[in-house]
């Protein structure tokens, strides 16, 4: 059969097939890829499934890749982590108060999206902590990008429908830091799905301990919806200092237009998103996301 990855725990598997969720193992092949890598199966791939009894298989294959989002894998090895595959497009989910938001982790991760080939979206989260408008600031600076940007909050319902439409439809994942509200959010847009699935890979598991790996719900108005986990740090997977630029779609274009071929848009003459910058047709806000992105893609802190 082939099926849907819901979500991964060890070397387990939640699959939907044929109308049902599947409790798989993988295939012994994938089991020591699974343990030699970081990411030969992830929440999104495509399978195909072995059924072995009523309601279990083994995962045999995985399908080739439509799209994905990655990042730098945290430790020593610091390979690649695919935390969803198959994607339509990516929620960046910030809060507008508690905690914070950061636009460079917006920045962050629009370019992770483009690297992956996925729509960006930016949703403001807890709009109800603020005065009415007060996040409408950092909301233009992406909207004038023309990335679509939803306002909302999941304790007064603001903004969801909105949210809801783009959702539909479409396979999303859902990307913030900790505390930006995103099972609450996830809880208004899919109510009780996450219940459901935290059963079944409870039974699956014994008990384990499984907030850590992402998980894939079907939306009630159609398509899936990708809870990621929390995320501290976001390292961009594979992206070269020189090409950073040409991941912001404001400065991509002009990049021809630098006086040196391998101008690097920080402090050389004839820089043309440096003019840009001045002549504030690129915001500030993002010019300066480029440059802290660009340090830590240098080694620098």
């Amino acid at each position: 059969m082939k099926g849907r990855v819901l979500q991964l725990s060890g070397l387990h598997a939640l699959v939907d097939a044929e109308g049902q969720v599947w409790q798989c193992e993988l295939r012994g092949r994938l089991k020591a890829a699974m343990r030699a890598a970081t990411a030969p199966l992830a929440a999104g791939d495509w399978v195909e499934v072995r059924a072995t009894a009523p309601g279990t298989g083994v995962v045999e294959q995985v399908h080739p890749r439509r799209t994905k989002i990655s990042r730098k894998a945290s430790g020593l090895r610091g390979g690649e982590q695919v935390m969803a595959a198959n994607l339509d497009q990516l929620v960046v989910l910030v809060a507008a108060r508690h905690p914070e938001p950061r636009p460079g982790f917006i920045d962050r991760a629009i370019a992770m999206a483009h690297c992956g080939d996925i729509r960006p979206l930016v949703c403001i989260n807890k709009v109800d902590l603020v005065a009415r408008g007060q996040a409408g600031h950092l909301a233009a600076v992406y909207a004038d990008l023309g990335y679509p940007v939803c306002q909302t909050s999941a304790l007064t319902g603001e903004g969801l429908d909105s949210l809801a439409s783009l959702l539909g439809n479409q396979v999303s994942a859902l990307v913030g830091q900790s505390g930006v509200g995103k099972s609450s959010l996830l809880n208004c847009l899919a109510p009780g799905l996450h219940l459901q699935t935290q059963e079944l890979m409870k039974r699956h598991d014994r008990g384990r301990h499984t907030t850590a790996a992402a998980r894939l719900y079907p939306l009630p108005q159609g398509g899936y919806l990708v809870d990621t986990p929390g995320i501290k740090e976001l390292q961009l997977w594979e992206v070269a200092r020189p090409d950073l630029a040409l991941y912001f779609v404001e400065m991509g274009p002009l990049t021809e237009q630098c006086h040196f071929r391998d101008c690097l848009h920080q402090s050389e003459p004839g820089c043309a998103i440096r003019a840009a910058v001045e002549q504030g047709r690129i915001s500030t806000l993002r010019y300066e996301g480029y440059l802290r992105i660009a340090a830590s893609l240098e080694g620098k802190p």
